[in-house]
């Protein structure tokens, strides 16, 4: 079912996402080599989501216009430009080299954007409805894999290497990503039963006018929500799990193992939730995620010990492991024909909201109140979430087992 999104998709993706996964976790390292603050090196992660949300809605209206392959190849160029001004930066030693590396990965969060919008844009076009939940969970499962391995290449590149080591490694993985989608293999097929057919160019691009997204929005909007509360609750999790662990006086040895549990337990269930969104529907999956991984929250404050650390960590990874790749999968099920990525970029303002305001408002909720009480907002608010989905489900009228079994 996948082997037609395996080479021009999933293994560019796989590429794209090993180099990104290897320069996330130096990112603050960096910044700091270059004679930053703390306070800005940390700053600096919190201003990339910002222009990350600031990007989405025109990083898909520029895929609509160039067509996927074009835009990622403009993506790539730019990166390796950037990736090549960060180099620079971190090995010549000029007192603007803080200035160039600050510039350069403001730059770089756009790239990401283009990236992620124009392969979703892809497997919503070229995969039939009844096989997209599992394309989707397949793509953030590259992703997934990519936030693994990228950090282990590049700790392992810092063993022998100085740090601009990773950023080169990161660019050629971009390089290696379009060379894959450039060879015969890495060819778009057009799938019979898709929802549309794959278009050679962009329809802006050929009559010179955008046209109107005929788009539901209401259902837009109301499952966005439920969206908002998912991305709230994945960027508060390693917050949480930090904090909570440092509170009961977890060692940080055992909160980073806990951390690496949860991601290894996340890639088990995956599989099970492509089952559940393919044939139980979307709002069952979205359900089971935001109940489970709301759960872990709590249980993580009725169990203040090591034990119960394990216990919620494995519930939340249950909870976001079914949910991998349903944002995508929904996002794709809303979308028109025409002007997809126009729309999945304006899809994403939900999920990037979530990710840049969800720390944000979880450390308002902590300060005005306490600890206990920012990590039983976090799981309370992904169970609403899930209530709220279910409560508004016919009118999302989102893909479920009784609209299948009538096709």
């Amino acid at each position: 079912m996948l082997k037609p999104i395996l080479w021009p998709v999933l293994a560019p993706s796989l590429l794209f996402a090993v180099g990104l996964g290897a320069i996330l976790p130096v990112l603050v390292l960096g910044a700091l080599s270059l004679g930053s603050t703390a306070s800005f090196a940390a700053a600096i992660v919190g201003i990339m989501g910002a222009v990350s949300l600031a990007a989405t809605v025109p990083a898909g209206m520029l895929i609509d216009r160039l067509g996927d392959f074009r835009a990622m190849v403009a993506a790539t160029a730019t990166a390796v430009v950037v990736l090549g001004a960060i180099i620079a930066a971190l090995i010549w030693d000029s007192p603007y080299s803080l200035v160039v590396y600050t510039v350069a990965l403001m730059l770089f969060s756009p790239v990401n954007d283009i990236w992620s919008l124009a392969r979703q844009a892809v497997v919503a076009e070229i995969m039939p409805p009844h096989d997209l939940g599992k394309a989707m969970t397949a793509l953030g499962g590259s992703q997934r894999v990519g936030n693994l391995v990228g950090p282990i290449v590049g700790a392992g590149l810092m063993l022998v290497l100085p740090i601009w080591s990773v950023f080169a490694f990161a660019g050629l993985a971009a390089i290696a990503a379009v060379i894959v989608m450039a060879l015969p293999i890495g060819r778009l097929p057009e799938m019979p039963g898709s929802k549309a057919q794959r278009q050679s160019s962009s329809p802006t691009a050929t009559t010179g006018r955008r046209p109107r997204l005929e788009v539901r929005w209401s259902a837009v909007i109301l499952a966005g929500i439920s969206i908002i509360a998912l991305a709230v609750a994945r960027a508060a999790q390693p917050v949480v799990i930090q904090l909570w662990g440092v509170q009961i006086g977890l060692h940080e040895s055992s909160i980073s193992l806990l951390i690496a549990f949860g991601a290894a337990l996340e890639l088990v269930f995956m599989f099970l939730g492509a089952y559940i969104k393919d044939r139980l529907g979307r709002v069952a999956t979205m359900v089971a995620c935001l109940t489970i991984f709301g759960s872990g929250f709590i249980v993580m404050v009725a169990l203040p010990s090591l034990i119960g650390m394990i216990v919620a960590a494995g519930i939340m990874a249950v909870g976001n492991g079914l949910g991998a790749g349903v944002n995508m999968t929904i996002g794709a099920d809303l979308s028109p024909a025409i002007g997809r990525a126009r729309f999945l970029g304006i899809w994403a303002i939900f999920n990037n909201g979530g990710k840049l305001g969800g720390p944000a408002l979880i450390s308002l909720v902590i300060t005005v109140a306490s600890l206990r009480f920012g990590v039983l907002f976090t799981g309370i608010g992904a169970i609403l979430g899930a209530v709220w989905i279910l409560a508004w489900s016919p009118r999302i009228g989102l893909p479920g087992r009784r609209r299948r079994q009538r096709d």
